[in-house]
């Protein structure tokens, strides 16, 4: 399969081809009392595939999914399996919880009248907290997000499911596959600079690919996933979305905080995602080979998102002009990024 046939493919996988109608709020809450006997406000919280809200019922709040129509549910059920694994492995981290339906499942298939699947119900508490995006945090606070990014990965050690191996668009060990991308970037200075990082990304994380250390990973731990707390000791207070649930290197994971923090401060880029590094680096050690190839991978994240943006923007035309502005900043704190020397790193024997 050529590079752009798989880059079709792994997108339709992903989700991210097709947009559907919405479920009418009225019909939501129809199915939340009659399969957990619940009721409330709904609240839509917009997100990038399946339709989202806040129920509130009473005193009680709650997270509403429902996935889109084009989602394989097995691939739901990967999500949720991996959420149960963590509230019997690691009860004490700060992961969002399943609420069980009436019947006493984690899920419900609700029959879709078009598309290629039923779509699958889920309800969740909804976690306090305020969102990592929105703050400025210490050097000290960041090695605290890594940190539990890392206990994270280490309770998911031994957490497998049938479709753990799905094809996911933002899984970095693709993402020498996805030059093609290129051709949606017009501007000759951000093309070199992408064609810079893939080189770089070929040279040396391409060649360790079958050797890194691989497992399930919460895919997405962005800033926009981790729900903080300056006057708790943890920091981390909630832990959301597993959307993107992969087996994959391990050192990817860590790829996307570190890409999130890339270029925060124009003037020492680099330094927010390092403390990050460090923090998860203080729970548990990379040897030097995984090390160096967190740099690059950390770069590739970045400019990955930037790409799918631009191409995203070529395949639904009437929101190109809000994808592309969302793109201009992760270019420039890659341009910032690139211009900085390189981190020096110390290695773990």
């Amino acid at each position: 399969m050529s590079d752009s046939a798989f880059i079709q493919a792994v997108a339709s996988e992903s989700g991210l081809l097709a947009e559907h109608p919405q479920l009418a709020d009225p019909a939501v809450l129809e199915l939340l009392e009659q399969f957990y006997g619940l009721k409330g406000t709904l609240v839509r919280i917009p997100t990038e595939k399946d339709e989202t809200f806040r129920l509130r019922d009473g005193d009680e709040t709650y997270l509403v999914k429902i996935s889109a129509p084009d989602e394989d549910p097995v691939i739901v059920h990967l999500q949720t399996a991996c959420m149960e694994h963590l509230e019997r492995a690691a009860p004490e981290l700060p992961v969002q919880r399943l609420v069980r339906s009436l019947g006493g499942e984690p899920q419900i298939l609700i029959p879709a009248p078009a598309g290629a699947f039923d779509r699958v119900l889920r309800v969740m508490r909804f976690l306090p907290g305020d969102l990592l995006a929105n703050q400025d945090a210490s050097a000290g606070q960041l090695r605290l997000v890594g940190s539990s990014l890392a206990r994270l990965g280490i309770a998911l050690q031994d957490f497998d499911h049938p479709r753990a191996n799905r094809l996911l668009l933002w899984d970095l060990k693709h993402f020498h596959r996805m030059r093609p991308l290129l051709e949606y970037v017009e501007d000759q200075e951000k093309r070199s600079l992408a064609e810079d990082i893939f080189d770089q990304f070929d040279e040396k994380v391409v060649p360790l690919l079958s050797t890194l250390t691989s497992q399930v990973v919460h895919g997405d731990f962005s800033p926009f996933n981790v729900l903080v707390n300056p006057s708790t000791p943890d920091y981390v207070t909630g832990i959301i979305d597993f959307g993107d649930v992969v087996r994959t290197p391990l050192i990817f994971d860590i790829s996307v905080t570190m890409a999130n923090l890339l270029g925060a401060d124009p003037a020492s880029p680099w330094e927010h995602a390092l403390h990050v590094m460090n923090g998860y680096r203080s729970i548990h050690p990379l040897p030097g080979q995984e090390l160096e190839a967190l740099i690059v991978s950390a770069q590739a994240r970045l400019l990955l998102r930037a790409l799918i943006t631009q191409w995203r923007a070529s395949q639904l035309p009437q929101r190109r002009d809000y994808l592309l502005s969302h793109s201009k900043p992760d270019w420039d704190r890659l341009a910032s990024t690139a211009a900085a020397p390189a981190p020096e790193l110390s290695f773990t024997p």
